[in-house]
C-alpha cells in the first residue's frame, strides 16, 4: 500500500515531443502541490540491427546520446525554474519501456507521469504502446497523458469501483493527490449484475470507500451503474463528468496475460489522464479496502 510519502521522487520520461511537453506541463502543479523531485529521463533507443553492423553505428549513436544529454540538460533547467523544484536529467541507452522501469525501481520513483500517443488496431493488439508496456511493468503508478489532454491540474477525479478483489487497492495512491489538488472524487460503481444480493454487498463495498475518503475530509460524489464493458462505460462517464483523471488498476476486469482489457483500453483510447496501480500480491480471500 501506498505511503504518505509515497510520491517523493516522480519519473518523467522524455523524447522532446510534443506530447512528452504535454506531460510536463501536467507534472508543473503536482511537483509544486506534492512537494516531490524529478527525474527527466531521455532513452535514446538501441536499434535492432545484426551484430556485425552494430560498429558502424556506434559513432553515431554516441553523437546522439551526447546531443540528447545536452538538449535534456536544459529542458530540465528550465522546467526547474518554472516550478521552484530539483529536477535531475537522466539519459539513458536501451529499450524504452524497459529502460523507464529500471530506472523507476533503481531510483524508488513513487510515480512516472508520461505522454502516449496510444495505440489501435494490430498494434492495440499484439504490441501496445510503450506507456501500455510501462504501466504493465512499472514497479510504482502510472499517469498516462495523451495528446488530447488540455486542462492541468486534477480537480475533478473519477474513482471506477467494480467487484473485482483488488479494484478497492487503488484508494489509497489515489489519497495524497486528491488532498492536495483538493479535487472532488466522483466514485463510479460498476454493477456487473442486476441481483439483489450482489447489488447489497456491492452497496456495502463502496459505503466503504465514501466512509475513506470522508474520513480524509476528501469531497464525493456516488453513482451506481450497471455495465457489461468497464472501460467504454468508464470514459462515456469521464466525458459526462467532465472529469480530469480516471484512476484505474491494471489487472481490471483481466481476462489477458498481458494487461487487464479495461485498463488497456483506457490508456489507449481516453482522452483525460489515466492513473493506473498495479495490484498488491496479497491472498485473495483476505483483500479488503486495507486503509
Amino acid at each position: 500500500m501506498a505511503s504518505k510519502n509515497h510520491y517523493e521522487r516522480i519519473l518523467i520520461p522524455f523524447d522532446f515531443s510534443d506530447t512528452a511537453k504535454l506531460a510536463l506541463e501536467y507534472a508543473a502543479p503536482m511537483v509544486q502541490q506534492l512537494k516531490v523531485d524529478v527525474i527527466l529521463l531521455h532513452i535514446v533507443e538501441t536499434p535492432s540491427i545484426a551484430s556485425s553492423f552494430k560498429n558502424a553505428f556506434r559513432s553515431e549513436e554516441k553523437k546522439f546520446h551526447e546531443h540528447a544529454e545536452e538538449e535534456l540538460k536544459k529542458v530540465a533547467e528550465q522546467f526547474s525554474h518554472k516550478i521552484g523544484a530539483k529536477v535531475q536529467a537522466v539519459t539513458e541507452v536501451g529499450r524504452i519501456y524497459k529502460k523507464i522501469c529500471t530506472v523507476a525501481k533503481e531510483n524508488n520513483v513513487g510515480l512516472i507521469l508520461m505522454g502516449t500517443h496510444g495505440a489501435s488496431g494490430v498494434q492495440e493488439i499484439l504490441i501496445g504502446s510503450n506507456a501500455l508496456r510501462v504501466v504493465k511493468e512499472a514497479p510504482c503508478p502510472v499517469i498516462s497523458v495523451q495528446s488530447h489532454g488540455k486542462s492541468m491540474g486534477f480537480k475533478k477525479i473519477l474513482l471506477p469501483i467494480d467487484n473485482s478483489q483488488t479494484s478497492r487497492q487503488k484508494v489509497p495512491y489515489m489519497l495524497e493527490l486528491a488532498v492536495q489538488s483538493k479535487a472532488i472524487v466522483h466514485i463510479l460503481g460498476l454493477m456487473t449484475s442486476s441481483s439483489e444480493d450482489f447489488k447489497k454487498t456491492f452497496r456495502v463495498k463502496i459505503a466503504q470507500v465514501e466512509e475513506y475518503l470522508a474520513n480524509h475530509d476528501i469531497a464525493y460524489e456516488s453513482e451506481f451503474l450497471r455495465s457489461d464493458n468497464l472501460a467504454k462505460d468508464i470514459i462515456t462517464h469521464s466525458e459526462k463528468i467532465d472529469a480530469d483523471l480516471i484512476v484505474m488498476m491494471t489487472e481490471q476486469e483481466s481476462t489477458s496475460l498481458l494487461l487487464g482489457e479495461s485498463a488497456g483500453y483506457l490508456v489507449n483510447h481516453s482522452k483525460i489522464p489515466v492513473f493506473s496501480v498495479r495490484p498488491a500480491e496479497v491472498d485473495p480471500d483476505k483483500i479488503t479496502v486495507r486503509f
